[in-house]
């Protein structure tokens, strides 16, 4: 190239010169100009040419550098790289080997070139290597392949290989590349991953017995505590418990002790005994004062474990284990469980016991309070029937009476109109003795309920059951009410559909609840209120409804409105006063056949709806009653 380039420049610059001298020549040949330019351009692309020629010379010059380089970078990982690397042709023989695979089979490199790999490899295994050799040819990659070697003068050891093919253009095979690494790491390694999974393994054996346990556990606490919660008694509780207990863990002894701190006692409720050897028997009565030490712990909730020892051997005869009954009341008693010899008490058999015995303390605190309560029910419902009895006694007592003084009353009228003393004029004698005759009536009356009350809560009456129809019947019995509310100003309405089915009933007693509540609704409705009386049939049942405007219970009064002798607080605003019996009679008397009564509310309403069932409760109806019958 050097030489190449003052040659153009030599030709560039005769040219150059020959082109001058031409043009200073005063003859001028047209054919010689022409050939002059022409040798010039000739000579500008041999000089671009020539630039070109030399810049790709430089690149080849860097490429070539590069590539020495990289090979000097190769030769060093080759042969630093703490693996053995080999080199071979298509048959094996070893082309180039690094600095590992010389100390791997214990050889200089330079022994090593020209050398089949084949004789570093064990005898055992080389018609394998032979075969997977041949293999080659139609395989690109061998990975993972366990084999013996044998390094010169040594032991053969485990080694793995990977070899990988390098062809030509063409398809054939330009040399082998072996990866030899030492196969005792891996053996070890592999030692290792199955030692590992076998502790993995016995984990998870362990731990699946361990989630058996604990759940055996959880159900077993669960079975006793459903069975203690269903008990009341606490005789059943404290068995319950201790024959679980015993059960489960298969104890020797399994005692129930509940404390009477007030009289420092223990006493022994509930025994199960395996052996015959036990300590205390059903009944016994331990003294907290010759154990106080003992009893502080249990009194603190404490759960604790000890061991007897025999003095001849110095061997554990039993092993005891206490578990306070105990709530944040405070302590009920102990459980006291005896394993003999020397097995004790594991974390999850105390755990076990300590929840069962915390479950026993609720059963037991429950248990007691609901007999308490049973008690107190019994001593009201005592209570109750006494007052019953002596209000029946009292209302029997002053019937007789009350019924003379009416009929006294009544004889004493008569006496004193015809004498005159009785007249239609303004008088106080008349003011006074419609004052007694209206007292009168009213004792009469609340003496009639207080009887009436006590033969329905007796339920010893028979039903007379009758076919009525509504349609007829309801205006009857509403009629003595009309000329009442057009006094008052009410409105009284009765709407019976003509289609509803007769019903069969107590009239008797139907009339009376009838009463009751028209008498209540004239009561608190006011002046141009209106009262209704209303019936429907749904499904084959009939309900009767009595409504009236004016007032409405609150939600929390209507079910407190049919107990007896119940009155709203301020809810009387007309000053019509009463014994609050009335609609606790009607209550009694619904259920007596068979209905059953609600209060409806809505702003400014109040409606009291008696739904009656399909079909009578008792016995067989009669002849419907008429309009006519009723009169």
């Amino acid at each position: 190239m050097a030489e190449i380039s003052p040659q153009i420049l030599a030709v560039f610059q005769r040219a150059l010169s020959l082109r001058e001298r031409a043009q200073e020549s005063p003859v001028r040949n047209d054919l010689l100009d022409a050939a002059l330019k022409e040798l010039y351009d000739v000579l500008e692309e041999l000089q671009v040419a020539e630039e070109d020629l030399y810049h790709r010379n430089q690149e080849l010059t860097n490429a070539f550098q590069e590539v020495i380089s990289q090979r000097q970078r190769y030769q060093d990982l080759f042969d630093l790289t703490p693996h053995g690397y080999v080199v071979t042709d298509a048959q094996g023989k070893i082309l180039e080997a690094n600095r590992a695979i010389a100390t791997l089979l214990a050889s200089p490199r330079a022994f090593l070139i020209d050398k089949p790999l084949s004789i570093f490899i064990a005898p055992d295994d080389r018609q394998a290597f032979s075969l997977q050799l041949g293999q080659l040819q139609n395989l690109k990659r061998i990975e993972a392949w366990e084999i013996q070697i044998c390094p010169v003068q040594q032991s053969p050891l485990p080694a793995v290989l990977t070899v990988e093919t390098t062809r030509d253009p063409s398809g054939s095979i330009t040399c082998l590349r072996w990866l030899i690494q030492d196969g005792r790491e891996r053996q070890q390694f592999k030692k290792l991953l199955v030692e590992q999974n076998t502790q993995l393994e016995q984990q998870a054996l362990q731990r699946t017995e361990e989630l058996q346990r604990a759940l055996e556990f959880e159900t077993g606490l669960k079975r006793i505590t459903d069975k203690v919660r269903d008990s009341l008694d606490e005789a059943e509780i404290l068995q319950i418990v201790v024959e679980e207990i015993a059960t489960r863990l298969k104890l020797d002894d399994c005692s129930a002790f509940l404390l009477d701190l007030d009289a420092e006692t223990a006493t022994l409720r509930y025994q199960f005994a395996a052996a015959q050897d036990h300590i205390y028997s059903l009944g016994d009565i331990v003294e907290i004062a010759n154990n106080r030490e003992l009893y502080t712990q249990i009194s603190q909730g404490y759960s604790f474990q000890f061991c007897t020892w025999s003095g001849e051997q110095g061997q554990s005869q039993r092993t005891i284990l206490f578990s306070s009954i105990f709530d944040d009341q405070g302590t009920l008693g102990y459980l006291q469980l005896t394993q003999l010899y020397s097995r004790v008490f594991n974390h999850q058999e105390i755990r076990l016991v300590q929840q069962v015995a915390s479950q026993c303390a609720i059963a037991l605190r429950q248990a007691r309070f609901v007999h308490t309560i049973q008690q107190q029910i019994r001593q009201l419902e005592i209570l109750n029937h006494l007052k019953d009895d002596f209000l029946s006694t009292v209302s029997h007592e002053l019937r007789s009476p009350l019924t003379s003084i009416k009929l006294s009353i009544r004889m004493l009228e008569i006496a004193l109109k015809q004498s005159g003393v009785l007249t239609t004029e303004p008088h106080p004698i008349n003011n006074y003795f419609e004052i007694l005759k209206t007292e009168c009536d009213r004792e009469i009356l609340l003496v009639n309920n207080l009887l009436d009350m006590a033969r329905l809560e007796a339920e010893k009456a028979q039903l007379f059951l009758t076919t009525v129809e509504l349609q007829t019947w309801v205006p009857t019995i509403a009629k003595g009410f009309r000329e009442r509310c057009q006094l008052q100003q009410q409105q009284l309405c009765i709407e019976i559909p003509p289609d509803l089915p007769p019903l069969t009933t107590d009239v008797t007693e139907l009339e009376q609840i009838l009463r009751e509540l028209l008498h209540n609704a004239c009561k608190y409705t006011p002046a141009h209120g209106r009262i209704s009386v209303t019936a429907q049939s749904t499904a084959g049942s009939i309900a009767l409804i009595v409504s009236n405007t004016g007032v409405e219970i609150p939600l929390s009064e209507r079910d407190r409105i049919f107990e007896r002798f119940y009155r709203i607080p301020h809810s009387d605003p007309w000053k019509h006063g009463g014994t609050g019996l009335g609609l606790a009679l009607v209550r009694k008397r619904v259920e007596y056949i068979g209905a059953t009564i609600e209060v409806q509310g809505q702003p400014g309403q109040t409606s009291f709806q008696i739904s009656f069932p399909p079909y009578p409760p008792y016995g067989d109806p009669v002849s419907p009653q008429t309009e006519s019958d009723l009169a």
